[in-house]
């Protein structure tokens, strides 16, 4: 039995996607005080062309990361010091598309190990981070949220200047949530992976919860 079957239904939550969006007033509550609401979210743009290893799975990846929503609303936190990006996305699909989105997600997850992008004539490596590697945990946190849920991580650029880019979707009904941790890969060990860890943590608890209309802190998983 999922985890989120007694969970309020989409179609009884509120219609404004926007109230299903972590607040700047939700943050220090969550004790995520170092971060700030950015003014505009930071993830606006198209994401660039992408190419896979054969050509179907090229169609693949950019229909999955080039998927549209009926409606869309998102926002984005930015920490202190400007090295974590939390970028969060609250959408609405025909029905059925959300199913059919999640589906092709787990797809590209799955037949895609590495990818590369375009970006101003550049071309950059996306390459996938092995789930049984991820300190993260995404296989047990995906147990845990919604209809069904997907969490990955990517390392994306030359190594020494890695992006990781962690990103947790869930689905409930016709609606996604999406949620964005965006850093520089550093060392395991370290104290900034710590540091991560711990943000990770504290914005699951909150914008998955927002999201499906518990209450914050609430165990989801059973």
């Amino acid at each position: 039995m999922n985890a989120m079957s007694d969970s309020p239904s989409s179609a009884a939550r509120p219609v404004d996607l926007e109230g299903l969006l972590v607040t700047a007033e939700d943050l220090s509550v969550a004790g995520l005080d170092e971060f700030t609401e950015l003014e505009s979210p930071s993830s606006d743009e198209d994401p660039p062309p992408m190419t896979g290893p054969t050509q179907e799975l090229t169609t693949l990846l950019n229909r999955a990361f080039q998927d549209k929503a009926a409606r869309e609303v998102r926002t984005s936190f930015m920490n202190a010091d400007s090295t974590i990006v939390v970028d969060e996305g609250v959408s609405e699909r025909a029905a059925g598309a959300a199913l059919a989105w999640m589906a092709d997600m787990r797809a590209v997850y799955t037949h895609c190990s590495a990818w590369t992008m375009s970006v101003g004539g550049e071309e950059i490596t996306v390459g996938l981070l092995d789930p049984a590697d991820d300190p993260s945990e995404p296989l047990k946190v995906e147990r845990k949220f919604g209809d069904e849920a997907l969490m990955r991580t990517m390392l994306a650029g030359a190594a020494g200047q890695q992006a990781r880019i962690t990103t947790l979707l869930v689905r409930d009904g016709d609606r996604a949530l999406e949620l964005t941790f965006r850093s520089l890969a550093g060392d395991p060990d370290g104290p900034e992976e710590a540091r991560l860890a711990t943000v990770m943590s504290k914005f699951l608890a909150l914008a998955p919860a927002r999201f499906l209309g518990l209450p914050v802190g609430e165990e989801t998983h059973g």
